[in-house]
């Protein structure tokens, strides 16, 4: 799903694809985190990940996948789990269920992506409160996407951030002590693959 304008690009793959079982695009440090994941799902999806991101950083530079090195350093700690980073593109990797994929732009970007059969109620009081009735999975979504498009993720609370109405268009409308990001943030819907629901965030300059 192109978007010209941020110059991005949004991947989509099973996570039963046999690039999930490939491991010789994996640097150490990678291989040490697929290492830490208890369920193999986990380290499929993660592999996944991986070689979606290099593969089409590979595309965009003109270097072989092998060649590139992704930086996964925390900006909070400095320990290698960040989420992972390249000179002039921004990287956003999301995955539920069967399904992973892969946000690339040239601006910060945020992907997220949410199995519908996954039930949200349980937690709908603590992060969506005040939220109109609607497709909990779109709130919960657009959110996802716009926490990691800031960087921020879960650090910030989900109430702190208003979006429109699941039947509206989607946008952000609000962020707690943040009033200069409802007019730098593009919010788009998607529509991932049946039985999923999805978002992609764009933070501009």
């Amino acid at each position: 799903m192109p978007h010209p304008e941020f110059a991005s690009r949004v991947l989509w793959r099973r996570a039963s694809d046999p690039e999930a079982d490939d491991l010789t695009l994996l640097d150490a440090v990678e291989r040490e985190r697929r290492a830490r994941y208890l369920r193999e799902d986990d380290k499929r999806r993660f592999t996944l990940g991986v070689v979606l991101a290099k593969t089409e950083l590979a595309e965009r530079t003109g270097r072989e996948p092998g060649d590139i090195i992704l930086d996964r350093t925390c900006p909070g700690c400095g320990a290698p789990h960040g989420r992972p980073t390249y000179p002039d593109w921004h990287l956003s990797v999301s995955h539920s269920g069967g399904l992973v994929g892969l946000a690339v732009a040239a601006v910060p970007v945020g992907l997220d992506v949410e199995e519908r059969r996954r039930s949200l109620d349980d937690i709908a009081d603590a992060v969506l409160a005040g939220e109109p009735e609607g497709d909990l999975h779109v709130y919960w979504t657009r959110k996802e996407a716009l926490l990691k498009a800031t960087g921020d993720g879960l650090k910030v609370p989900m109430t702190d951030v208003t979006v429109t109405g699941a039947t509206e268009p989607p946008a952000l409308l609000a962020w707690r002590g943040r009033p200069d990001l409802p007019g730098r943030t593009v919010l788009r819907d998607l529509d991932p693959a049946p039985g999923y629901a999805g978002a992609l965030a764009f933070i501009l300059p």
